[in-house]
């Protein structure tokens, strides 16, 4: 009789086991999402340093994308001012604008950058020119790293 009630628990036990195996819900397991990996944001690579005097002509300039166009409105600050102003107007594509660089290159061959990450509307750079005509020109980084040149135009300085 021992023997009995032994099997008979053993065998109640088994089915136990088989019936939560085969009980369990049909919902697949959630598993925790992946942490979101921050992606280092890109810059323009520095301009090397010239061994000759960089050249005050301007060059030419590349178009954006198709609907990415973008406004940058330059000019020497006032009648008698050096500074030079690059304002960031907008555009259909100021979403995409990750950066805006501004280089100025004075008569002498001198070159200054300055530049601002993620421009909105409004945003401005302001760079001290010179006394003579320097170049501007304004390098813009988009989402989709393209390097692109939207402006080179030279700046005279404003005398009386």
């Amino acid at each position: 009789m021992n023997s009995r009630i032994v099997l008979l628990s053993a065998l109640v036990l088994v089915v136990l086991l088989a019936g939560a195996g085969c009980l369990s819900s049909d919902q697949p397991v959630a598993t925790p999402a992946p942490t979101p990996v921050p992606t280092p944001e890109p810059t323009i690579p520095p301009t090397p340093v010239p061994t000759t005097k960089a050249s005050t002509e301007p060059g030419p300039t590349e178009t954006l994308p198709a609907g990415w166009d973008l406004s940058v409105t330059v000019e020497k600050s006032g009648m008698y001012s050096r500074t030079i102003i690059a304002k960031f107007d907008g555009g259909k594509g100021l979403m995409y604008a990750s950066r805006m660089e501004v280089r100025v290159t004075l008569p002498d061959g001198t070159v200054k950058t300055d530049g601002i990450s993620k421009p909105k509307m409004g945003d401005t750079v302001e760079i001290l020119g010179s006394e003579g005509t320097d170049r501007v020109e304004v390098i813009m980084l988009m989402a989709n790293g393209g390097i692109y040149k939207i402006l080179d135009q030279q700046m005279p300085f404003k005398a009386r």
